[in-house]
């Protein structure tokens, strides 16, 4: 066994749960999310006149994300971006969380397979090996000695 070293693991997987809890707890407070993110995008618009089409553009802000592997972008109204904003800011905060979860939970099966290699001791000890040749118990009677 190798006291040191199990000491040391200890108290790794004592701070690996320090961390599992905090992002649990990121989790669990989590209320309300809108899968994605929030961008602004410039555009033109298209009329000659419009000061857009001397290089300053029009920008509006859109709800970024992945439906089955292809980017799709929501237009979000002005009076609705601070909501959206907070939501997918959320979002991201829990795909965070999930991602060190993950991350901890294959530290903490691997610092739990070491741990269990440094506690293993040796049977039987080196120094109490058994005798060879020692008495032998009479195999065929009824145990009694005459």
């Amino acid at each position: 066994m190798d006291r040191p070293r199990a000491s040391r693991l200890r108290q790794v997987i004592r701070q690996t749960e320090e961390a599992r809890r905090v992002h649990v707890d990121a989790l669990v407070s989590t209320q309300s999310l809108v899968e994605g993110s929030l961008v602004t995008i410039g555009r033109t618009c298209g009329k000659p006149t419009c000061h857009c089409a001397t290089g300053e553009k029009h920008y509006s802000k859109y709800l970024s994300r992945s439906v089955g592997g292809k980017t799709r972008l929501l237009y979000v109204p002005a009076g609705e971006e601070v909501e959206v904003s907070g939501k997918a800011g959320q979002y991201r905060q829990l795909r965070h969380a999930r991602a060190q979860l993950m991350k901890l939970a294959a530290m903490t099966a691997e610092l739990a397979d070491d741990l269990q290699q440094a506690l293993v001791e040796p049977y039987p000890t080196p120094q109490r090996t058994p005798r060879r040749g020692g008495r032998r118990r009479d195999s065929g009677g009824t145990g009694s000695a005459t």
